[in-house]
């Protein structure tokens, strides 16, 4: 494993409803660094800092999260930042050559073949895992992972300190949601 880089960054909403949370990708990149032991700081966001020309020029989509760390590249899209960490780290992908290009197939393909079907069946996503019991041990084991615990309460604590007017949003709007939202993993 590599040691520790310069000071990482990432960006990520102050607040989001409740049926967001655990899904805003940001926590993908908390839960890999935390796996790999860096260290990161959070820079929380609203919508309007999304439109800005300034972050628009390191996240040409304007979304989040980006990741910044001083004498590198503004790094955007998780898929490619959380590979870049497992390369650069020495951790989270196969040593063997074949099975390293193995795993990186599979990453392109949970986020361009996997997630989008995912997100059309979201509300039945349960069901389908729980069909399949390799897919139901895979999600345990993922949630069980101490660095997975760690990220999610991370982030929706930062969720907890803030609310929708934190994002220039209507607030009323989503007083019921805020009330109602439960804490936990996202199964």
């Amino acid at each position: 494993m590599t040691a520790a880089p310069a000071p990482i960054t990432i960006t990520a909403f102050k607040w989001v409803p409740a049926f967001a949370r655990g899904q805003v990708r940001d926590f993908r990149l908390r839960w890999m660094l935390k796996e790999v032991g860096w260290d990161y700081q959070v820079e929380l966001i609203d919508g309007d800092t999304l439109a800005t020309d300034a972050y628009r020029a390191e996240h040409p989509f304007g979304q989040v999260p980006l990741l910044r760390e001083e004498g590198r590249p503004a790094l955007f899209e998780t898929g490619g930042i959380v590979l870049d960490i497992a390369e650069r780290s020495g951790r989270l992908l196969p040593e063997d050559e074949d099975e390293r290009a193995l795993a990186k197939c599979w990453t392109y393909a949970a986020l361009n073949s996997v997630e989008p079907f995912l997100f059309e069946v979201a509300a039945d996503h349960n069901k389908l895992v729980e069909a399949h019991d390799n897919l139901a041990a895979w999600r345990d084991r993922c949630f069980a992972r101490p660095a997975y615990k760690e990220a999610i309460a991370e982030q929706y604590a930062e969720y907890d300190r803030s609310g929708p007017k934190d994002m220039g949003w209507d607030e009323d709007e989503f007083a019921q949601q805020k009330e109602t939202q439960g804490k936990g993993e996202t199964k």
